[in-house]
């Protein structure tokens, strides 16, 4: 058996949130290879703490866990120090803490065969995993800097879109350093392996695998809803922008649609509306339950890169969807694969408006979308491919 070591910055366990889901598939998906000893060290932050009562035992007795519970939240004091001190992105150094760092030097020169670091925010960690792995791989959930950069242009505060663009450079060369020393480059997204291609050759495109789920038999009417981390910024960004925007021109036409949005930790100022027919339900206890209960998700993101996460669940339960070009991004490119894709406010009201007068429609529409991710995101492909990547 192969010895494998992964560093997360998140316990995968409970996975609701895109990155727990895809850090949890592929714990799965190394657990059914039967080919590896995994030892899983994680970091539980204050901001995303898990109770590791709901981490599943048949899964946790399958691997050597370690959980650090640690507090990494951003503040003023810690982002001005950065600001003035370090050429850092403030965004991966706060995943640096000491109590991993001293677990990780308890370890003998190339004690495990390989050392995965789930994402590019664990990328401080290089140095120790190769000391400690004969071979690291960096699994790329993101391009971290497309991200920062595209929320930065769509973004209107001047002083924050300074800011943005200064961390977005520091996270660009950041990740090129990261992906040019790494040994090998997953990437969960086929469309951010062309950037990885230029720093590192040998890249592979490893998505989240997907099992097929039970289809959605009935389409709530009327209704539409988003699912996704509110206390993530290019999330908030998308939907200030569908609340301003959009959905003002799709109640102009159908005065009793309903939209719905669910998600971690909302922020203050986004709160339910009677008047407009928002309702905002924060966190829900089951994200399939929630999906399959509040019509047609919209993914209105204007800034990300890797793939939503949240997308390929929809699709697996036959969720009719409608995106931006971004929000779909390494997923859909076209309409015909399962997904309506507009970018202007005009064309996605008109869209959505569609969509919503039309359940037949909208219910093929989600079928299709099954159907297309199936074929690319089956656990079988997804885990030969680990094994080529790994020659297991």
């Amino acid at each position: 058996m192969k010895q494998v070591l992964i560093l997360s910055n998140k316990v995968p366990y409970p996975s609701q949130d895109g990155s727990s889901i895809a850090m949890a598939r592929l714990l799965e998906d190394l657990i059914a290879l039967q080919s590896f000893t995994i030892t899983y060290g994680a970091l539980n932050t204050t901001k995303h703490y898990k109770d590791l009562k709901e981490f599943p035992p048949e899964v946790e007795n399958e691997i050597n866990l370690k959980v650090f519970d640690v507090d990494t939240s951003p503040t003023v004091p810690s982002a001005l120090g950065n600001l003035l001190f370090s050429n850092t992105p403030y965004h991966s150094i706060r995943f640096l803490v000491q109590p991993m760092v001293d677990w990780l030097k308890g370890f003998n020169e190339n004690e495990f065969d390989f050392v995965l670091l789930e994402g590019a925010f664990m990328g401080d960690y290089l140095g120790q995993a190769q000391r400690i792995g004969q071979h690291c791989t960096l699994r790329a959930h993101n391009l971290e800097h497309k991200i920062w950069e595209r929320t930065s242009e769509a973004g209107s505060n001047p002083l924050k879109k300074w800011y943005l663009t200064l961390q977005s450079k520091r996270l660009k060369k950041f990740e090129e350093v990261l992906t040019i020393n790494a040994d090998s480059v997953w990437s969960i997204s086929a469309e951010d392996k062309k950037w990885f291609d230029q720093y590192n050759a040998k890249t592979t495109t490893i998505a989240a695998s997907i099992e097929q789920k039970e289809l959605l038999k009935d389409l709530a009417p009327l209704s539409c809803f988003h699912l996704g981390a509110l206390d993530w910024e290019p999330n908030l960004q998308g939907l200030d922008w569908f609340l301003t925007s959009v959905w003002p021109r799709v109640l102009k036409e159908i005065s009793s649609a309903t939209f719905h949005i669910a998600g971690n930790n909302p922020p203050k100022h986004l709160q339910s509306d009677q008047s407009k027919n928002i309702i905002v339900h924060g966190r829900v206890p089951d994200a399939e339950v929630f999906a399959k209960s509040h019509g047609i998700a919209i993914v209105p993101l204007l800034a990300g890169s890797g793939v939503r996460i949240k997308i390929i669940m929809n699709a697996s339960w036959g969720i009719p969807m409608l995106s931006t070009s971004i929000g779909a991004e390494g997923l859909f490119k076209t309409t015909e694969e399962g997904v309506e894709l507009a970018d202007s406010a005009q064309d996605f009201a008109a869209t959505l408006i569609e969509l919503l007068y039309s359940s037949k429609k909208a219910m093929a529409l989600g079928k299709q979308a099954n159907q297309h991710i199936l074929g690319s995101f089956g656990p079988g492909s997804i885990q030969e491919k680990i094994a080529q990547s790994w020659s297991v």
